[in-house]
């Protein structure tokens, strides 16, 4: 007996299928591309990265719930029918099965069989669901999320830092000079600098994850504050950020703190060989 005809009798046995396998197969370790630069650049080639045969078919079935193909309460094929639709080892469906069975997406009924749950659809829209990353591209992604927070940040600083917030960054900035003077590594002023720029917003939330990004990227901001002329450097752009929150000016205020990141993000690519890790 064919496989096609053997999946007819399977998808008249489960009653909503539609004749016709539903997943294409998957690529085990396929790669996901990193981009690239123009030829002629040193670095043409950013890394890849492989992934997971697991992570491949939530997110098809992912895909098919949403698309409608799969609907609530639908009963899945066995888990090696499943592996003879994806092409991959019934362990990979195992896996992605546990994974969204964890998620409340699909139930495994103790008379046999795997169902999609009821609300399976509302669980996958609410879900922050991006497959898992290394710890250098979690790295990344926080950094990432630093910037684009504390720009805005900075901006809202602009209108609300009392006279008080300003003595208070303009006296990490002393700290600052301080450290380049006796040839300390300059960490503490750096933090407290941002920390104070958060304060001023007086919003507990946005002064607490201010707070909290200094605390994961210290060791990072260590190393970028020892590159060579790093220190004098970044001493210069809090200088002009802390001008412009005190003339009240939003706009310029962003556009330094824009700025200012991106000098950083300049020294973590030289550190890393010309590209972010």
């Amino acid at each position: 007996m064919s496989d096609k005809r053997i999946f007819r009798l399977s998808a008249e046995r489960y009653g909503k299928s539609r004749g016709r396998p539903v997943f294409p197969r998957v690529s085990a370790g396929r790669r996901a591309p990193g981009g690239g630069r123009k030829a002629g650049n040193s670095n043409v080639f950013q890394s890849i990265r492989t992934v997971r045969v697991s992570d491949q078919i939530i997110q098809q079935m992912q895909r098919q719930i949403v698309s409608g193909k799969l609907e609530p309460g639908q009963r899945l094929p066995t888990e090696t029918e499943l592996a003879q639709q994806f092409g991959v080892s019934r362990s990979s469906v195992r896996e992605a099965l546990t994974i969204l069975e964890s998620k409340g997406v699909l139930e495994r009924h103790k008379s046999g069989g795997t169902f999609l749950c009821r609300f399976c659809l509302e669980k996958i829209l609410a879900a922050i669901d991006i497959p898992r990353k290394p710890d250098s591209e979690m790295f990344e992604d926080l950094y990432e999320a630093r910037e684009l927070f504390e720009v805005r940040v900075a901006g809202l600083a602009c209108s609300r830092a009392d006279d008080l917030d300003l003595m208070k960054i303009e006296k990490t900035l002393e700290m600052m000079r301080k450290s380049l003077r006796e040839g300390d590594s300059g960490i503490e002023a750096d933090v407290l600098f941002h920390q104070c720029i958060a304060g001023a917003t007086k919003n507990q939330v946005i002064a607490g994850i201010v707070r909290s990004f200094g605390n994961m990227l210290r060791e990072m901001r260590v190393k970028t504050l020892a590159y060579p002329g790093r220190l004098k450097k970044c001493l210069e752009e809090h200088r002009e950020i802390y001008r412009a929150i005190r003339d009240r000016d939003s706009a310029r205020c962003c556009t330094l703190m824009k700025q200012h990141f991106d000098a950083v993000a300049k020294i973590r690519s030289a550190m890393n060989g010309g590209k972010t890790e």
